[in-house]
């Protein structure tokens, strides 16, 4: 399989619920912008905990849409680590664009 097939899987998977985790990570830059780096640890663990939330709830509702991704040759793992590293490093470039331009 392509790389470009591999990635179009990806996101079909990650459109799940990227409306969720971009309004988790609106909320936390909100929140950033207005109270700078005091709040970073708060935002961490929240964007951290929700990204655990979302995993599980996913897991758990829709456990039979794994064996279409497994059936074009993409595993759990690489959905789910690919997915949670790009919505995690979404978050981290926001925060830095943030704290830089503020």
């Amino acid at each position: 399989m392509t790389i470009h097939k591999t990635i179009r899987l990806i996101f079909t998977f990650y459109k799940s619920f990227l409306l969720a985790s971009l309004l988790i990570t609106g909320a936390c830059g909100v929140l950033f912008a207005e109270y700078g780096m005091g709040v970073f640890k708060v935002l961490f663990w929240l964007k951290t905990i929700t990204l655990a939330i979302t995993f599980y709830f996913i897991n758990t509702y829709k456990a039979k849409e794994y064996y279409y991704y497994q059936n074009l040759g993409i595993s759990r793992v690489l959905l789910w680590s690919t997915t949670l590293i790009f919505d995690f490093m979404l978050f981290v470039l926001m925060v830095v664009l943030l704290y830089k331009f503020k």
